[in-house]
C-alpha cells in the first residue's frame, strides 16, 4: 500500500534489565541450538557527538550490532542491539552522522566489556591455546590469537601524583626472570611493572614520583635503600603478607625457646614431669577367640593313649655319641 506507515511495537521485558542502562531496553529473548539471543533496542534519548560534544536528538537511522556476552548456564549469549545513529546539530562540526555508544561494549567491538574481563580472568594462569579450549567448555567462543590481542591491549596507567604505593617483586619466569610490580594503595590497581628486582629501575621510577608519602613493601633491602635515598621522608611499612609472615616467624621463635619439646596432659591437667610408662596386656576379645576355634587338648593314639613327641632325633649308639662319652670319661679322670 503506497503511503502506508508501518509502526513496530517493542514491549519492554524486565529480564536482563540491568544490562542495557537507562537509554536501552530488552524486548525479546530467544534460545536456539544452545545459544541465548538477547534483543536490545534504544529508547528515545539524546546523545553527544564524539567530536564536538554537542548533544543531538535528531535520529538519522538505526542499525543492528551482534555482540557476544558472558555465558549463561554454559550457553553462548549474543546481544542483538538495535541502536541509533544521530545527526550532529553543530553546523561547524565535520562529524555529520555518528553512532551512539553502548554502555556495555566499545564501539565496533564484537564482545562486551564484561566478557573481555571474563576471558582475561580465566586465561590469566593458562596459555592462550589452553584458555581458548577451557572457555569453549564454559560457553565462550574465542580464539587463542584473540586472547593474545586482548593481553597486548592491556595498559598500565601510571599516576605521577600518587601518594601511596605498594611494591613487591613478581616472577615473570620462575627462577629466571623477575620484575618489580607497583600498585596504587587506594585503587589497588597495578600502575607500573619494572624490569628486574635489584632496585635500579625502582630508583628511576621514584625520581619521577616525588609526591609519594607512604610505601608498603616486602623485606627486600634493595627497595628499602632506594626509598631511603630518593624519598627520605617517606614512611615505609610492611605489607600485609610480610607483616603476617613476621608474626608467624616470631611466634615460632617463642615456641622454640619457651615451650618444651614434649607436653604431657592427664585428665585435662598439664603434668610437670614425664609420667611413668604403664605396660598392660590387652586380652583378646572373646569374639576373636571363638572365630579361631582353637583346641588345646593333647593328641591321642588309636588306643586312646596320649601321643608324645620327641623333637630330638638322636642315636646313642652312633660314633658321634660314643666319641663324646669317651672324651667325657677322660676329662673326669
Amino acid at each position: 500500500m503506497i503511503g502506508a506507515v508501518i509502526v513496530l511495537k517493542y514491549h519492554k521485558i524486565d529480564f536482563y534489565s540491568f544490562l542495557p542502562g537507562n537509554d536501552h531496553f530488552v524486548y525479546d529473548i530467544k534460545e536456539d541450538e544452545g545459544i541465548t539471543r538477547i534483543h536490545v533496542k534504544s529508547s528515545p534519548h539524546k546523545c553527544a557527538c564524539p567530536k564536538c560534544g554537542e548533544e543531538s536528538d535528531i535520529l538519522h537511522s538505526t542499525y543492528v550490532r551482534v555482540i557476544q556476552d558472558t555465558p549463561l548456564r554454559g550457553r553462548q549469549v549474543f546481544i542483538h542491539a538495535n541502536v541509533y545513529k544521530f545527526e550532529c546539530n553543530n553546523a561547524k562540526c565535520t562529524q555529520k552522522v555518528f553512532a551512539e555508544q553502548l554502555p556495555y561494549a566499545k564501539m565496533s567491538a564484537v564482545r562486551t566489556d564484561a566478557l573481555n574481563q571474563f576471558i582475561i580472568g580465566v586465561s590469566m594462569f593458562l596459555s592462550s591455546e589452553g584458555a581458548s579450549k577451557v572457555l569453549s567448555l564454559l560457553g565462550v567462543s574465542v580464539s587463542n590469537d584473540t586472547i593474545k590481542r586482548l593481553y597486548d591491549k592491556i595498559e598500565f596507567v601510571d599516576n605521577p601524583d600518587v601518594e601511596g604505593i605498594g611494591v613487591d617483586d613478581v616472577a615473570i619466569r620462575k627462577g629466571q626472570k623477575y620484575a618489580t610490580a607497583i600498585y596504587d594503595i587506594k585503587t589497588r590497581q597495578l600502575i607500573a611493572l619494572l624490569e628486574g628486582r635489584d632496585g635500579k629501575t625502582f630508583r628511576e621510577w621514584l625520581n619521577c614520583h616525588t609526591k609519594i608519602k607512604i610505601v608498603a613493601r616486602d623485606r627486600a633491602s634493595a627497595y628499602a635503600s632506594a626509598i631511603s635515598d630518593i624519598l627520605p621522608d617517606c614512611v615505609q611499612v610492611a605489607d600485609r603478607f610480610h607483616l603476617l609472615q613476621n608474626i608467624i616467624d616470631h611466634l615460632k621463635d617463642i615456641f622454640k625457646n619457651e615451650m618444651p619439646a614434649e607436653i604431657f596432659i592427664k585428665e585435662g591437667v598439664i603434668l610437670d614431669t614425664t609420667p611413668e610408662k604403664i605396660y598392660a596386656l590387652r586380652p583378646p576379645e572373646e569374639k576373636a577367640l571363638r572365630a579361631i576355634k582353637y583346641d588345646n587338648s593333647p593328641p591321642i593314639n588309636a588306643d586312646g593313649s596320649i601321643l608324645e613327641y620327641d623333637d630330638k632325633n638322636r642315636d646313642l649308639s652312633s660314633k658321634q655319641y660314643s666319641a663324646s662319652r669317651e672324651k667325657l670319661k677322660k676329662n673326669k679322670t
